[in-house]
């Protein structure tokens, strides 16, 4: 699912998406000409490989999740927001894809250290 730019504006506007029954549900606003932010939780049961026994197993996600989307590079040193660079995704086509932000976030999770008895 991608969403242009331009269509979002200083009112928060609602999203939702699914991918292997993993769901990024939130709503997307206006920062600033360049920035938009996404506040929203990332929920779900996901496939997990223990790191201490090899076992998969399946784990709840009911992850809450904030990130900055630039409409092309950004430059922290010449903003007037300051933000940590791993908080922002850089588009480059003037659509915000949220397939692709889902997709990032789930590996990103799967590539965690994981052990299958501990509380995470």
């Amino acid at each position: 699912m991608k969403i242009a730019f331009r269509k979002i504006a200083n009112a928060p506007k609602d999203i939702a998406l699914e991918i292997d029954g993993v769901s990024l549900q939130g709503q997307l606003e206006r920062v600033d000409s360049q920035i938009v932010c996404l506040k929203g939780k990332i929920l779900g049961d996901i496939e997990l490989i223990c790191d201490n026994s090899g076992e998969e197993y399946i784990h709840h996600l009911d992850t809450p999740l904030v990130l900055y989307i630039a409409d092309g590079i950004w430059d922290s040193q010449s903003q007037s927001r300051k933000l940590d660079s791993f908080e922002v995704i850089e588009f480059f086509d003037g659509f915000i894809d949220l397939h692709y932000i889902l997709e990032s976030e789930i590996e990103s999770i799967r590539s965690d250290y994981h052990t299958k008895d501990s509380k995470e």
